[in-house]
């Protein structure tokens, strides 16, 4: 009884248009579509999706088209207050769980684990927060509208 052949690794077929694979590689894929027809169907395939994919323009939409700013007087101040007050009752509902939390627990290694992760993860927030606002002071084109 024949076996039928296993289906051919894409990433593999993948990496052989695009040119990227290693040397021993490109010789597997090479001897794999010598002797599959299924392979060289899927290759086939493969190729004129990627050139129809690359053929494909694309435009983009004009700069004004979704603002990314408040356009009037009134929707950003009632932006920068809803900020304000969502950042002010994320302190306070984290200050008092924090607080909660650090006189009920005694022992350091759960407080570690619960701290962990949301601590890393307010790092990583804060430095990212602090570049943004360094780069605010030396950005050229801050107030240019495009």
């Amino acid at each position: 009884m024949a076996r039928s052949p296993m289906p051919f690794d894409e990433d593999l077929l993948s990496g052989y248009l695009d040119g990227s694979l290693s040397h021993r590689e490109t010789q597997r894929v090479r001897i794999q579509l010598e002797e599959d027809p299924e392979s060289r169907r899927q290759l086939a395939e493969m190729s004129l999706l990627r050139d129809l994919a690359l053929a494909t323009r694309f435009s983009p939409p004009r700069d004004d088209d979704w603002p990314e700013l408040p356009q009037t007087k009134i929707s950003l101040i009632s932006r920068s207050l809803g900020w304000l007050l969502l950042s002010a009752w994320g302190l306070v509902v984290s200050g008092l769980a924090l607080w909660r939390f650090l006189a009920e627990a005694g022992d350091p290694l759960e407080v570690f684990l619960v701290l962990g992760l949301p601590g890393g993860f307010v790092l990583l927030f804060a430095s990212v927060l602090v570049d943004r606002i360094r780069s605010l002071k030396h950005d050229r084109y801050r107030g240019i509208q495009r």
